[in-house]
């Protein structure tokens, strides 16, 4: 039997959203497939598929293998990929990361877009709903694990849930969390199960980590196409899993985006743009305030404010909970967040970003738990692919990416950190104008003030305690906790 080396250099074609990333490599599929060459090509959707195909040369042969087009995605994609059938396949991330990794040799896989590379699932149960998970499962130290004997059980539980979710006439009784869960226990991830929250639920979270990178290591020669790869969740794996870069031969030129650009961060300087910040009242109360007495919440008179400004019909981007009830049909283009592909709206000018993408608590508690086990810093690079990116592909939506375009572009972000890493990225030229910055309200800043307890939790921190032990011993409530955890590994680091 010959071993392969495992391929561990990726080739990575890194330029601006609307630079040409795909016309590039599409320009160059026919050549590499008279060359011989067997080429998969991974899209991050299904919305993204026919747009790709329909720029594909006339006479092209190609194979599409999705759930649009098979019912049995992953058997119909590992026979083509085993007999090499078509020289041409294109398929989603999803399906090409859920095959055997060794079926990718011989074959030229090309990633459209960062691949998600790692996931924190995490849902609160009810008593009644965590006693039905537990009874294939069993809680030991802080996890859950399967029971003994009831691995089967799962697999059983699985496939009825299943088939019931496909239209079976059958009851499950597990719910779309609780199968959530039961995969992770079955595919062998990590799952937690944390202490009991004042409403009597408790959250039960896991960390997915993707297995793309036997997929990358098997193929036998890798190409992703990104906006941005450094400082992302996907370098921090990358770098964990031994994988270098090289500048991809599908690089298209760019020379930069010709647009006059103005930036309008909404929250101060050195604040940082969240939920708890803008679902309060410009008095300081809460989001029960506001229903109870009528009155507006921040993130509300934001959007008033800055819809005085815009020209046309902007773009907006926020997250389900800002509900904007109040806004007139037709006053903005509402937007997913998850814009890859969304082309259709770059003949507006005017973006408004109004989503958040910091770490919630169960998203804290999974990056310390990936810190342990390999050793650094993973907090950045969430920032980066959960708020950074996405900002930057949500401002790139709009008619800064037509080359004709010689209108003013104006984009409304959620803080600076929003607005330097569109000017540090592909905006070097934009102006930030902080004009809009006044609307949040500034409360008292805590950082500047030592609390008398930290260097006790700090030295419990060193001592190796679990926070639930520190916020017994100290009073230090488990956000704060985290907080001056990730603080201190930093400083630890250092």
């Amino acid at each position: 039997m010959i071993n392969i080396a495992p391929n561990k250099l990726i080739h990575t074609a890194v330029s601006a959203p609307g630079a040409g990333k795909t016309q590039a490599l599409i320009a160059q599929i026919p050549s590499l497939l008279s060359a011989g060459r067997s080429i998969v090509l991974a899209l991050p959707t299904l919305g993204l598929t026919d747009s790709f195909v329909s720029r594909l040369p006339a006479g092209l042969s190609y194979r599409l293998i999705n759930s649009t087009t098979c019912d049995h995605v992953g058997s119909e994609l590992e026979t083509a990929l085993r007999k090499k059938a078509n020289q041409l396949i294109i398929t989603t991330h999803q399906s090409i990361f859920a095959v055997q990794p060794n079926l990718l040799r011989g074959w030229m896989l090309v990633v459209d877009e960062l691949p998600p590379v790692v996931d924190f699932p995490a849902f609160p149960f009810e008593p009644s709903e965590l006693d039905q998970l537990l009874v294939n499962a069993v809680e030991q130290d802080g996890r859950l694990h399967i029971r003994e004997g009831c691995a089967g059980a799962i697999e059983t539980s699985l496939a009825t849930f299943k088939a019931v979710s496909a239209g079976a006439e059958r009851t499950s009784m597990l719910s779309k969390e609780g199968a959530c869960i039961y995969e992770c226990l079955k595919d062998g991830h990590p799952v937690f199960i944390d202490s009991e929250i004042p409403n009597g639920n408790r959250y039960v979270r896991s960390v997915v980590e993707s297995n793309c990178w036997d997929t990358f290591a098997a193929a036998e020669e890798v190409h992703v196409l990104a906006a941005s790869v450094i400082g992302s969740q996907f370098d921090d794996f990358a770098q964990v899993h031994g994988f270098t870069y090289a500048r991809s031969d599908f690089t298209p030129a760019f020379d930069g985006y010709t647009s006059a650009v103005t930036i309008y961060p909404v929250m101060p300087k050195g604040r940082n743009y969240s939920k708890s910040a803008v679902t309060i009242t410009t008095h300081g109360g809460s989001a029960t305030d506001r229903q109870k007495q009528g009155e507006p919440l921040v993130i509300d008179n934001i959007l008033k404010e800055i819809l005085q400004r815009t020209i046309g019909t902007p773009l907006l981007f926020s997250n389900n909970w800002a509900s904007f009830r109040w806004l007139p049909r037709g006053a903005v283009h509402r937007c997913s967040i998850d814009s890859r592909g969304l082309n259709e709206y770059q003949g507006e000018t005017d973006a408004i970003l109004l989503f958040g993408g910091n770490p919630s608590p169960s998203d804290q508690l999974a990056l310390e738990f990936l810190a342990t086990k390999y050793g650094r810093v993973f907090r950045q690079g969430f920032i980066v692919t959960r708020f950074l990116e996405p900002s930057l592909q949500a401002a790139t939506r709009t008619a800064v990416r037509d080359r004709s375009n010689i209108r003013p572009i104006q984009l409304f972000v959620q803080d600076g950190r929003v607005a330097e890493y569109l000017v540090s990225t592909y905006m070097p030229d934009a102006v930030i104008d902080w004009s809009l910055s006044g609307i949040c309200p500034v409360g008292e800043d805590r950082r500047t003030t030592v609390d008398a307890r930290r260097i006790h939790v700090c030295e419990l921190f060193a001592q190796g305690k679990k926070n639930a032990e520190i916020a017994r011993l100290t009073g230090v409530h488990r956000n704060t906790l985290l907080s001056w955890r990730e603080e201190w590994r930093l400083s630890q680091a250092a």
